[in-house]
This record gives C-alpha cells, sequence and structure tokens, in this order.
C-alpha cells in the first residue's frame, strides 16, 4: 500500500514537473517547434513515461492553458475581495496581462489556433471573460468612474472582437504587446470614463508603461 501511494505521490510530481517545463518551452519557442521528445529529453525521462501522463502534445497543451487559466482566476479572485475599487482591478488585470503575453513569443498564439480541444476551450472561457467584463464595467457605472451614457453590452462585445482581430491578423508578431494593448484598450477605456476614472488613469501605472 505504502509503495502505490509513493507512485502516485511521483507520478502526480512528474506530471506537474512535466506540464510547468511543457508549457515554458511553448511560450518561448511556440507549440509547433517543441516536439514531445524534446520535452522527455528536458526532463530526462522515458518517451513511453511521458505518454502514459500525457497521451500527445495537444493534451499536454490543453492542460497548460487550463492550469495557466485557473491561476489566473484564483489570483484576480483573491484580488477582487481586498481591491476598494473597479479601478484598481482593472488595472491589476491590464498590467498582469501585459507582463505575461509580453513574456511568449508571439507565434505560441499562432500555434494554439491549430489545436481543436485548446480552441474551445478558449471559446468557452471567452463567454466567461465577457459577462465578467460586463460586470465590471456596470460597476464601475456604479462607482462614478464610468460614464452612464454608453451601452456597456455592446463595448464589451466590441472588445471581444478586437480581441479576435488581433490574434487573427498576427498584430502581436507586428507590434509590442504594450502597443497593441495600449490601443486596444486603453484608448477605448478612457473614452467611457468620466473624470473621475480619468483622474484614477493618469495616477497609475498604466499611463506610466504607455510613456
Amino acid at each position: 500500500m505504502q509503495e502505490i501511494k509513493e507512485t502516485t505521490a511521483y507520478k502526480k510530481s512528474l506530471k506537474g514537473r512535466i506540464l510547468e517545463a511543457a508549457m515554458k518551452a511553448f511560450a518561448e519557442r511556440g507549440v509547433k517547434a517543441v516536439r514531445m521528445d524534446d520535452v522527455s529529453q528536458m526532463l530526462s525521462i522515458s518517451k513511453r513515461t511521458l505518454y502514459e501522463l500525457y497521451t500527445d502534445k495537444e493534451e499536454l497543451l490543453y492542460q497548460g492553458v487550463v492550469k495557466y487559466d485557473q491561476d489566473n482566476r484564483k489570483h484576480l479572485t483573491a484580488f477582487i475581495e481586498q481591491a476598494s475599487s473597479v479601478m484598481d482591478i482593472i488595472i491589476e488585470t491590464y498590467q498582469r496581462r501585459v507582463v505575461s503575453i509580453g513574456s511568449v513569443n508571439p507565434q505560441f498564439y499562432e500555434d494554439i489556433q491549430k489545436y481543436p480541444k485548446v480552441v474551445e476551450y478558449l471559446n468557452k472561457e471567452r463567454e466567461h471573460a465577457y459577462d465578467q467584463l460586463l460586470g465590471f464595467l456596470q460597476r464601475g457605472v456604479r462607482e462614478g468612474y464610468f460614464r452612464e451614457d454608453v451601452d456597456y453590452e455592446l463595448v464589451t462585445q466590441m472588445f471581444n472582437a478586437i480581441n479576435t482581430f488581433v490574434m487573427n491578423q498576427h498584430l502581436l508578431s507586428r507590434y509590442s504587446i504594450q502597443q497593441v494593448f495600449a490601443n486596444m484598450l486603453l484608448v477605448p477605456l478612457r473614452g467611457f470614463c468620466t473624470e473621475k476614472g480619468l483622474q484614477v488613469i493618469e495616477n497609475s501605472a498604466l499611463t506610466e508603461k504607455k510613456q
């Protein structure tokens, strides 16, 4: 019984190490450039062991994307609980995303579009992100940071459309992440802010990053 527990614990630990190493390689080189052979060699394990834990590269990528998303949700949930305003949440989310995406090879985002299971998951998560963003914007109105005369359901759909356009047109390979995000998010954000909201933006690290 003890031996079984030790084996299970080892495999669980190994599975986590494989996921971490593979996602690091995917982020640095792109998914296509990294073979399952490369992953097994990085960890000095046999291909048989690797395939026992992950059936193929798509499953490995999928599990990595899910874990990254879950970690982000936990961080955001914890931050929301102690944030004093919706502006704090938006600024934290913006900065965190710029940092995370900025450290990833743009080829990664192009490659993941070729894996149906991953694309399906991301599309479903986009629906959740839509509802969450709409909630944040509506909260911003109640807190006096955003204007009342704006259709925020339409704004949210436009943000989603812009995000899709950025990926489809491969803009991350032509412009820096700071350029893309400043123009994709900060410009419209300023547009529906009240004077109170604009003051927060001007006094935040967002303006500093843009400069």
